[in-house]
């Protein structure tokens, strides 16, 4: 869903006037099946917020004076950002029957009797990127978690030499092989930029892993891999670079 407040001090990503919402709302015959509904998405929330954006979280209910109006309980996720803040990254809520009575939404049970329904409503929103900014990122960019990068390697061919001729051709082999492998691989063949332009525009990207390939590199048949995270650089042989590439992926 599309959504628009009106809020008079915004922070990009964590507090705006319109963003994306993912909102979903159920009813169910008892108040258990609410409750099992609730708790059932907030685990759903923490899994995908845990395992994908590589964001540690701690779930929980909310006090009677934080929890949503009109609601029977609220539960959230929130995780500690590099500010020393917490940060609330999804809600769901266990509404009761209050809003089916106002609005006399029934149903009618196994006995034929009109009952009202117990309700939920859960949600993220794209606050969920802002997170992954304040959390993956640092003053060169962003550090995406392999799971979410829209480019999971990229080959940055060193141009010297004769590089056309003899490091471009082997660097698309590598690009190939990797890919054979399920990753999303780009290789920057671009001739306009330097390869240390590159270098410092994909760190700012995010992209978890870099592979240089250069004329020294062909010589001892080998490829230098570079983390995002860390920095730290690893000499890998080509024969054993489509197994070695996804393991340091696996690591992040």
């Amino acid at each position: 869903a599309n959504i628009v407040r009106w809020e008079k001090v915004t922070r990009p990503f964590l507090r705006t006037a319109e963003f994306l919402w993912q909102e979903g709302h159920t009813a169910h015959e008892s108040f258990e099946e609410a409750q099992d509904e609730t708790l059932m998405i907030l685990s759903l929330y923490k899994e995908f917020v845990e395992n994908e954006l590589a964001i540690p979280v701690i779930s929980g209910k909310k006090s009677e004076r934080e929890k949503f109006a009109g609601a029977l309980e609220t539960f959230a996720i929130e995780s500690m950002m590099s500010d020393g803040k917490s940060l609330q990254m999804g809600t769901s809520h266990n509404l009761g029957q209050q809003f089916s009575k106002v609005f006399n939404i029934r149903f009618e049970d196994r006995n034929q009797k009109l009952q009202y329904v117990w309700q939920t409503s859960w949600g993220v929103s794209t606050r969920l990127i802002g997170a992954l900014v304040m959390v993956h990122g640092d003053d060169s960019g962003l550090k995406f978690p392999p799971n979410i990068a829209p480019v999971q390697v990229v080959i940055v061919p060193i141009s010297a030499g004769n590089w056309k001729e003899n490091v471009l051709p082997l660097a698309r082999n590598i690009e190939e092989r990797l890919g054979e492998e399920g990753l999303r691989v780009k290789l920057d063949g671009r001739e306009e930029f330097t390869p240390g332009w590159k270098f410092s525009e994909w760190e700012m990207r995010g992209v978890p892993l870099r592979v240089e390939i250069g004329p020294k590199d062909i010589e001892k048949k080998q490829v230098v891999v570079v983390r995002r995270d860390t920095g730290k650089k690893e000499n890998v042989t080509q024969a054993f670079m489509n197994i070695r590439v996804p393991e340091i992926l696996r690591e992040i």
